[in-house]
């Protein structure tokens, strides 16, 4: 999603200055006092006429920020229009039969016939007594909200009651006063309506309470309730939910009207035209890249292979090291909690549960180790045939399943439970050194020194694509959260993002250096909004995922980087690090995360641009090693001789760790 933010243009300044004569109007300066910042909002407000006045911010007007709290809504009216909102949205998205059944079984549209049959069953019920069946007749899809259904409700066990007490059946009446009216007390039409049915629970006739002198009996009451019923079945046909009229894109629009207002909150510098969020899940927050090495972790006694972040809130950290052995570490000052010992061999890869406390490590001894975070103890081992464990993942949603990649070329699933192998996938010609789960957990990625990447059903064990457009061995594979794209670390010098719909390379991130070392990985980070990884030269890369400008120039790059989640005092915008080579032709690709098909001004340079269907040109071959250069945004000095082999950086936390051949873990911030 793109929240703009530009500058009015000269049509819009035009159009502003038609709206009425031009006024001088008194600027706030950052440096006045609370009193004069008032005196100056004041002489600013009467300078508006009164048309800028009545389109002038809610800040300005008011002179104070507006809370959520403040704001009330009609949840009736909220609620239909909501119902009418998501049915434009579901007929926009070119769902035509989930917009039908939304339609029929919350707006009550397209039902006519059945409506009808509806109603009259209804008012059959009423006129015949049929008083028991009325609860299930007027609670089916779409006929009566819930309220309203309570309150007709209310009425109809109100009629049965004074029949009772009519026909002398006082045992009944009671009954029903106890176990039906009571309950719906406060759905009575008007006060202390229930209290008068409780006095006519002792009385002779319904004539003796007052409220009920003009009672007329069960005839004309039932033809009275029954034309209660028709006026609100008319009323609810009749809301008007048919003909309102929606703006186009009017759920969409209310979503950015939230984003720009929470864009506004944030006392920084905004950008010059757009900002870039990458989600709506959560509220907006702007990126702030990592600038220096906060702590440095030391005790490994030899070079730190592989790191990962433990919990959601990353506040602790583990690394695995040549030294066979494992620390937890806090992530917030340079403690070790834990050193967890019990491999006989370099330990190769990591990996951690949100949900759980349990740590799963693979090693150069052939066996992945399970490890409980809360006292540094060894669980489980599983053992393998297979030599060297390169990469061990935990399946989404599951702490009873882990996949490892082996050195004998074999992906090997594990149930930790039974401490045994469920299944193995066979395909690759030399050893497997990476694996990952997509979000479902039911499609698997390796990487192997084949330089192929081979897509498998987790469930079935067979193997569904198999990519060959990398020019080095894979050192590391991840899916992004929706599982549309796929990120490869390759000793070619690059790491590169594959859009697995589309079958093809978009992008190549290069700077770094992967050619010789073993496993240096790249990973994604905010929100796959970047792309972060280590290199041998000792650095610490980040690129942002999309790349920016297409073109050779630094200024347009900048602008572009300006523009996007970064902040803009944080952005390296050194040539070094921005410039982006075009490739030689440009390959078009959907944006990501909320800002697919969104911007509608997206050109043929650009990265959001997708051609219609007309225009597309012909599956690429996987084995086309093309894609997009795109040059690092940032470069992050800090470890000593040797390579970087590993970077994490928990999403929803300003937690970033590295893995160095100098045996240290950096933290950074």
């Amino acid at each position: 999603m793109f929240v703009n933010t530009a500058a009015p243009t000269n049509s819009q300044a035009q159009a502003s200055a038609s709206a009425g004569p031009s006024r001088s109007i008194p600027s706030l300066s950052d440096n006045a006092s609370e009193a004069q910042q008032q005196q100056l909002v004041e002489q600013r407000e009467m300078s508006l006429t009164p048309r800028q006045r009545e389109k002038a911010p809610v800040r300005l007007r008011r002179n104070r920020e507006v809370e959520l709290d403040d704001i009330r809504l009609d949840e009736t009216v909220s609620d239909q229009e909501i119902d009418l909102l998501i049915s434009q949205y579901l007929e926009n998205r070119g769902s035509p039969y989930v917009a039908q059944l939304w339609n029929e079984q919350v707006l009550g549209l397209g039902m006519d016939i059945s409506r009808k049959e509806q109603i009259e069953d209804v008012e059959r019920a009423i006129l015949d007594g049929d008083y028991g069946s009325i609860e299930a007749l007027i609670s089916k899809p779409g006929l009566l909200r819930l309220q309203t259904q309570k309150a007709f409700l209310y009425l109809c066990y109100r009629q049965q009651f004074l029949e009772h007490v009519e026909n002398r059946e006082s045992q009944k009446a009671f009954n029903l006063l106890q176990k039906r009216l009571k309950p719906l007390e406060h759905y009575q039409p008007v006060p202390y309506d229930f209290y008068s049915l409780s006095y006519l629970t002792s009385a002779s006739t319904v004539h003796d309470a007052p409220t009920f002198r003009d009672w007329a009996g069960v005839g004309p009451e039932r033809e009275r309730l029954t034309g209660t019923w028709r006026e609100l079945m008319g009323s609810e046909r009749g809301d008007g939910r048919n003909d309102r009229y929606v703006p186009p894109d009017r759920l969409k629009t209310l979503l950015r009207q939230a984003a720009a207002w929470q864009v506004s909150q944030i006392d920084q510098q905004l950008p010059d035209k757009i900002v870039k969020l990458p989600t709506l899940l959560t509220d907006y927050r702007p990126l702030l890249l990592p600038s220096r090495l906060l702590f440095r972790h030391t005790g490994h006694a030899a070079n730190v292979k592989c790191v990962g972040l433990i919990g959601k809130d990353g506040r602790l950290g583990v690394s695995g090291s040549s030294d066979s052995t494992l620390r937890i570490f806090s992530t917030e000052q340079s403690t070790t909690t834990h050193v967890l010992a019990g491999h006989t061999s370099r330990i190769w890869s990591v990996d951690t549960l949100d949900t759980a406390t349990i740590i799963a490590s693979g090693s150069g001894d052939g066996t992945v180790r399970l490890w409980d975070m809360n006292n540094g103890e060894c669980k489980g081992v599983l053992w393998g045939d297979g030599g060297d464990v390169y990469s061990v993942k935990w399946r989404p949603g599951r702490d009873d399943q882990v996949v490892t990649a082996s050195y004998d070329r074999i992906l090997r699933s594990w149930d930790i439970e039974a401490g045994k192998q469920v299944r193995t996938f066979s395909g690759h010609s030399q050893s497997t050194l990476a694996v990952a789960f997509d979000y479902t957990g039911n499609t698997i990625a390796s990487g192997s020194k084949d330089k192929h990447i081979r897509l498998w059903d987790a469930v079935g064990g067979v193997c569904i694509k198999n990519i060959t457009g990398c020019l080095g061995e894979i050192t590391s594979v991840e899916f992004d959260q929706e599982g549309r794209y796929l990120l490869a670390g390759c000793k070619d010098n690059s790491n590169r993002l594959w859009d697995l719909r589309m079958q093809r390379n978009l992008y190549r991130y290069t700077g770094h250096q992967n050619t010789s070392k073993n496993l240096i990985r790249c990973s994604f980070a905010h929100n796959a909004s970047l792309v972060v990884g280590g290199s041998e030269d000792g650095c610490v890369y980040i690129w942002e995922r999309e790349g920016g400008a297409h073109d050779g120039s630094v200024k347009q790059q900048q602008q572009q980087q300006s523009s996007g989640l970064l902040a803009p005092n944080l952005i390296d915008t050194t040539p070094g690090a921005a410039a982006i080579t075009p490739s030689s032709s440009p390959i078009p690709t959907a944006g990501a995360g909320v800002s697919v098909s969104v911007n509608p001004s997206a050109t043929a340079a650009s990265a959001a641009y997708y051609p219609p269907r007309s225009m597309r040109a012909a599956p690429v071959n996987h084995s086309t090693s093309g894609g997009i250069n795109v040059r690092p945004l940032k470069v992050l000095e800090g470890h000593g001789e040797g390579a970087v082999f590993d970077v994490a950086w928990k999403d929803g936390t300003d937690k970033m760790i590295s893995a160095g051949e100098d045996g240290i873990v950096g933290v950074w911030g």
